[in-house]
């Protein structure tokens, strides 16, 4: 459990060495709360509400004392990860690039077009858009998004003729997309 191992690793640890009663606070708490844990078994609403009560005081202390390790490390990562928390690898950010090999093929049935494009390396979504043809400025986009590289767009009226476009979408609002594409709808 964090609270133990926490509790453990920063008992007599040098790179905090006064945390008050932090530490010891935050032991006796993760040991009334495992007693509660145990307990809860019978399912006694009072033995749960205990838990429950615990837990948020748990959670409360556990905070406390992240709060005190962040500030006493000043950011140096010995320092951290010797407090027994686990430390959160920051994310590379990802720069997308524009999405290749975007193809539009007739679908099973009529009515139906298939989008298609390569996966993009850090793409959380795709955008699926159409719009009639010509492109103006009062034209509309309709938009169906997925996590998928494929989409089937469905109920498309016949004789029609529709822009495609797709977009890759990232994290921190990236989005970049495709060159739009001309098919008629038979």
């Amino acid at each position: 459990m964090l609270a133990f191992g926490v509790a453990n690793r920063m008992t007599d640890n040098e790179n905090f060495p006064d945390p008050g009663f932090l530490v010891i606070e935050l032991r006796e708490i993760s040991n009334q709360f495992n007693i509660a844990l145990a307990d809860v078994g019978l399912r006694d609403m009072v033995k749960i509400s205990i838990k429950n009560s615990l837990r948020a005081l748990l959670i409360k202390k556990l905070k406390e004392v992240g709060e005190f390790v962040i500030k006493e490390s000043k950011g140096g990562a010995t320092a951290l990860l010797s407090s027994g928390f686990p430390l959160i690898k920051p994310e590379d950010e990802v720069l997308l690039n524009e999405p290749a090999n975007f193809s539009i093929m007739p679908g099973p049935n009529p009515g139906e077009i298939i989008l298609k494009v390569s996966r993009v390396r850090g793409a959380r979504s795709y955008l699926y858009q159409w719009t009639p043809a010509p492109l103006t400025k009062e034209s509309v986009w309709e938009s169906i998004a997925d996590t998928r590289c494929k989409k089937i767009i469905s109920g498309l009226p016949l004789g029609v003729n529709y822009l495609f476009r797709m977009a890759a979408v990232g994290s921190r609002n990236q989005i970049i997309y495709t060159a739009p594409l001309n098919r008629y709808i038979s």
